[in-house]
């Protein structure tokens, strides 16, 4: 069944674009810098795995990498703050159900983040070798790119 398409509603009339007299700004001038988020890929990767282990698993090394990232400038956290919240996270992880080297190995980065070592990016390159084919490959990228921060850091600090 044919039927005829008014002038009006002709589709090359539609599919012009509407020429604006004052172009848009990107943002209004009061509008808030957006927040960044130091591991988007850590955060995807706990919110997409499957419930259990690997959830778990990936939920603590993003815990850690926060912990660790504390110690960095510009947060550059008081090391009895960072006692407190790594105690804390510990308490935290032990009630997680995963596998034991896991556990052991986020416990071992979460003590490390509390030094001012390079205990902190070995601890850290240990946990992403034990997390290897349970999370996600740009999640251990970040793990990595972490451990090479902390270890160029802990290198030019003395």
């Amino acid at each position: 069944m044919n039927v005829a398409v008014p002038a009006a509603l002709a589709p090359s009339m539609l599919a012009q674009p509407v020429a604006l007299s004052v172009p848009l700004p990107v943002a209004p001038p009061y509008a808030l810098d957006p927040v960044g988020f130091a591991f988007p890929a850590l955060a995807e990767a706990a919110g997409t795995a499957t419930l259990g282990g690997d959830r778990e698993m990936t939920l603590g090394a993003l815990m850690t990498a926060r912990l660790m990232l504390a110690g960095l400038p510009p947060a550059s956290l008081p090391l009895p703050e960072r006692t407190v919240r790594a105690e804390r996270a510990r308490h935290w992880v032990s009630a997680l159900t995963m596998p034991q080297p896991a556990r052991m190995a986020l416990l071992r980065a979460m003590d490390a983040s509390v030094g001012t070592t390079f205990d902190a990016a070995a601890a850290l390159r240990e946990l992403a070798q034990v997390l290897v084919g349970h999370v996600a490959p740009a999640a251990l990228g970040e793990l990595a790119t972490l451990g090479e921060h902390l270890r160029l850091y802990y290198e030019q600090t003395p």
